[in-house]
């Protein structure tokens, strides 16, 4: 799992480098517009897949951290022995979930591999290059979800309120 944990911390790194290199490439494009002169209309392109990119890059480092949004009403409510079986079972939700996406969005990465498509907007972007970050990603928040269902600790703390 530490191998797993390093993964996760990269990407989630890897995300938020993202995200500051397309809040600066905004600030410079608007800068440019300002000045009427013209950037690269590659900014936006990039920052959209970037949006893309950012979201499952972080996804699997939010889910060992338990960073994602969930309600503990009820974990708290419950007895701690109800609450953890509970907690457990949200996990295999999640894991079964998880793992559907895994082949769905896996599924789809190959055949737009196989018949070349491409995402045209201001430059054509292979459309498996956009999708092969859904996969894996999936597949590493199925491997944190099998952690809180097997692992010592449990995905929901059983306190109500925030844990900050």
């Amino acid at each position: 799992m530490r191998l797993i944990d390093k993964i996760c911390n990269l990407l989630a790194i890897l995300a938020g480098m993202y995200l500051v290199v397309i809040m600066f490439a905004i600030v410079i494009q608007a800068t440019l517009r300002s000045f009427n002169l013209t950037g690269s209309s590659h900014i936006f392109t990039f920052s959209e897949y970037g949006l893309l990119y950012i979201v499952m890059a972080a996804s699997p480092w939010l889910v060992r951290i338990r960073g994602h949004v969930f309600i503990e009403m009820l974990t708290a409510a419950l007895p701690s022995k109800q609450s953890k079986i509970y907690s457990r079972f949200i996990a295999v939700l999640c894991l079964i979930i998880c793992l559907f996406l895994v082949w769905y969005s896996g599924s789809n990465t190959l055949k737009a591999y196989n018949y070349g498509d491409a995402d045209m907007r201001s430059l054509d972007m292979p459309k498996w290059l956009l999708l092969i970050s859904m996969p894996i990603c999936f597949s590493l928040m199925a491997l944190n979800f099998v952690r809180f269902i097997f692992g010592s600790e449990t995905m929901h703390t059983g306190e109500a309120g925030v844990h900050e």
